[in-house]
């Protein structure tokens, strides 16, 4: 029989990382979420209850409803009918943590901009193909309450049309992942940038620009409007990152 020859490369064995009970009391319940068991609405067991069917403490339960919570996943009610319940989807807790991303340096300004100029191409062909006709009045509605803030020095009163703005066009792709991402894409970088933005008189004429085109269904065309404003946006943030003075239009 012929001698067994020895490897010359040594095993590569990755220790396996043990969890603690309240990760896997937390992933339990995540894992319910994704089969469809649980449903946005739907009430937890109770602490003593939770423990019981999972063979661990109430204190890992406890510890493990906390991070649920803190994940946005479940809120806590209070008094005799309160509990643990499935939360429904919150874009803002994708706003914020885009935010915090960006305070701790995990992404620039730069980033999200950049982001939001190639998937508003996406948006805008998408929307352009399904609007209806309601999508178009809500638009040209918006658009005409952002041509009157021209002199309305207020920018929370300019952030919120565009942010109405940018949730009708992407609600008209009929696509809720896109519209929520989009929220909260354009929430994070309007509030991120803050009153220092673009001239209203420029944005209000940039806005009709584009709605013209959108109506009329011209997909190329108001792709390069809108992307030739975001582009501004982004070169706008460049300058702030870099900390070199920009005109502020508040």
């Amino acid at each position: 029989m012929p001698a067994r020859k020895s490897s010359s490369s040594p095993l590569q064995i990755t220790p396996v990382q043990a969890r603690r009970t309240f990760e896997v009391v937390v992933h339990h319940i995540r894992e319910q979420l994704a089969s469809g068991a649980l449903k946005p609405g739907d009430k937890l067991p109770s602490e003593k209850d939770l423990a019981e069917q999972l063979g661990v403490g109430r204190n890992a339960v406890r510890e493990a409803l906390r991070n649920l919570e803190n994940a946005g996943l479940i809120e806590m009610g209070l008094g005799v009918k309160g509990g643990a319940f499935i939360r429904e989807a919150d874009p803002g807790q994708v706003t914020q943590l885009m935010r915090d991303m960006v305070h701790t340096g995990s992404l620039s300004v730069d980033d999200l901009t950049e982001l939001r100029i190639h998937l508003m191409d996406v948006v805008v062909r998408l929307a352009c193909e399904r609007a209806t006709e309601a999508d178009f009045a809500a638009l040209k509605d918006i658009v005409e309450k952002t041509a009157s803030t021209v002199s309305d020095p207020s920018y929370d009163l300019r952030l919120t049309y565009s942010l109405q703005f940018y949730r009708i066009l992407a609600g008209a792709t009929r696509n809720r992942a896109i519209t929520m991402v989009v929220e909260s894409l354009s929430d994070a970088v309007g509030r991120l940038l803050g009153p220092t933005y673009f001239s209203p008189v420029e944005l209000a004429a940039a806005r009709w620009r584009f709605y013209e085109h959108f109506v009329r269904r011209d997909a190329d065309a108001a792709s390069r409007e809108l992307r030739s404003l975001l582009e501004a946006l982004r070169d706008l943030a460049k300058r702030l990152e870099a900390g070199q003075a920009v005109p502020s239009s508040a």
